[in-house]
């Protein structure tokens, strides 16, 4: 197979100690028999219900044990809703219907694959790696059922696919694993790191393979080469995609893949599926990874359905410690679907009008632009619309030293005015930290969802610390009681690359530079 040479960025750290801390319980863990832990979570009759297959049941035990009980309860529930929703496949009556089911199924699969590695006892998990799986677990449920909703199918199967107790009982995993990172000294085994410094300077990758259209390469698509990536002898799989325009829809499923173009707009995957189609946001997504590990560097992804055209996805990423480092994302409604997970986004492009950073990551983006785009006429601009529905979820969208400003097309009409995000679902969370917002910014900032609850605006978390620029004035902003002017570093750090995501653990590894701090 060639080889080629890439040449890219990485961070230089000149000495760096690591100390993984182990974790200490700040005071003895509570016990009770398995009622009474039921009775402690969201939805107690559900638990006992699913719990009655344990012999013992009034045999008292730890936190921890319950946990791992509850968890192998949602395990079964899912598995067994995922057989009956194959069941139904005969009673599938459209083409819509038949995307949302399909869609489903992956989110099931999904699911089950997150639950099985909070109870992999063979990995070395924190209790916020548990989290963050359990979060996407709840996160894929909702996938699931929002792509019945999107399409307007609910009728006919719809309420067959959500008659179970998985969202229950995930709710309920997420409850107990939250009061174990409340209990623990150290929950983030945080790294002691001495005398690090931090520069761009240019590091040479091997490529495994290459892809390119003028058959220079070892393929000519994206989706071959993945394909060859099933037979590697090592962990990671580089793909080197020259430069060129490939139309094709791309599903990353491999964990570990590096792809690496030859710079912003230099190597384009593009797509032009939309939800109007009849098909889900899942399937319209240009490209898709559901892969962990996933790191893509100097390519852009765009969906040119158009600014008529609705939600029309260019990326969707469901992939945990997935990054993105000189990348361009372009589109109007839905561009960047960070559905799940922890992703990191640095030195990135982001274009679009409604809602084009969206889902429910932890995702944090670090010294981006974000490019508002003309709309639609009558139409708005929202940049984030984050879906956290949980406060157990350790989830949100966090925009850090980055610049948001109008883009080219956008500049000729100034009384087009723009939103930091709007709260897709109850506990959404949405920070700005540092960054530059340019004028096109209207004073109130943050704009209400359509339909939405007042609870809402008391459950959500969104905050702006040390914004800079024409729009930074947060004079006139709304009084939501959720939103807050974050007036100190210590609040601030809480939605870092370290407390968010966890970055100063896994993103060293990456090679991609980082700040792990405010």
């Amino acid at each position: 197979m060639q080889t080629q040479m890439v040449t890219l960025s990485t961070l230089l750290v000149s000495i760096s100690i690591v100390l993984l801390l182990p974790r200490v319980f700040s005071s003895p863990d509570v016990i009770g028999d398995i009622y009474w832990w039921c009775n402690q979570t969201p939805y107690p009759e559900q638990c006992k219900y699913h719990m009655n297959y344990i012999p013992k049941l009034t045999s008292v035990i730890q936190r921890q044990q319950f946990l791992t009980r509850a968890e192998q309860a949602a395990l079964q529930e899912v598995n067994s809703a995922l057989q009956f929703i194959k069941s139904l496949e005969p009673k599938v009556i459209s083409n819509a219907e038949r995307s949302a089911w399909t869609n489903c199924l992956i989110f099931y699969d999904l699911t089950i694959y997150r639950l099985n590695k909070t109870l992999d006892t063979t990995i070395k998990s924190t209790a916020d790696d548990i989290q963050t799986w359990l979060s996407a677990a709840a996160t894929n449920m909702r996938t699931c059922n929002d792509g019945f909703l999107d399409l307007d199918m609910t009728d006919n199967i719809y309420p067959l696919v959500i008659s179970n107790n998985a969202t229950q009982l995930i709710s309920n995993c997420l409850a107990v694993n939250f009061a174990i990172t409340q209990h623990i000294e150290d929950i983030k085994q945080d790294a002691l790191i001495l005398n690090i410094s931090r520069k761009d300077e240019p590091f040479r990758i091997s490529a495994d393979c290459v892809v390119a259209q003028d058959g220079s390469g070892n393929y000519r698509t994206i989706t071959e080469a993945l394909a060859a990536s099933d037979r590697r002898t090592h962990m990671h799989f580089v793909i080197h995609v020259k430069q060129g325009i490939y139309k094709e829809i791309v599903n990353v499923t491999q964990s570990d893949i590096v792809l690496i173009g030859d710079g912003i707009d230099k190597t384009v995957i593009t797509g032009n599926r939309k939800l109007p189609d009849g098909i889900s946001l899942y399937e319209c997504a240009t490209f898709k990874v559901t892969g962990d590990g996933f790191k893509a560097f100097l390519i852009t992804f765009e969906n040119t359905a158009g600014v008529e055209a609705g939600q029309a996805v260019a990326m969707a990423s469901y992939s945990d410690r997935s990054v993105f480092y000189y990348c361009a994302f372009k589109g109007y409604q839905d561009t960047l679907y960070a559905n799940s997970n922890r992703q990191f986004y640095k030195k990135c492009l982001i274009y679009g009008t409604v809602d084009f950073i969206f889902g429910n990551a932890g995702a944090v983006f670090q010294d981006c632009t974000i490019y508002a785009r003309k709309p639609k006429i009558q139409g708005g601009l929202v940049v984030t619309a984050q879906g956290r529905a949980s406060p157990h979820e350790n989830t949100g969208i966090t925009i850090h030293r980055c610049s948001f400003m109008r883009a080219p097309e956008l500049r000729p009409f100034p009384q087009y005015k723009a939103f930091l995000g709007r709260p897709w679902r109850d506990f959404s969370r949405t920070v700005y930290l540092r960054s530059s917002i340019g004028d096109l910014v209207d004073p109130a900032g943050w704009m209400a969802w359509v339909g939405a609850p007042q609870s809402r605006y008391y459950k959500l978390d969104y905050g702006e610390f040390q914004n800079y620029g024409a729009g930074a004035s947060t004079y006139g902003r709304v009084k939501w009681r959720g939103y807050h002017v974050i007036n100190d570093l210590r609040t601030a750090e809480a939605y870092d690359v370290t407390n968010l995501i966890n970055g100063n653990l896994w993103l060293p590894a990456t090679a991609v530079p980082f700040d792990a701090d405010v």
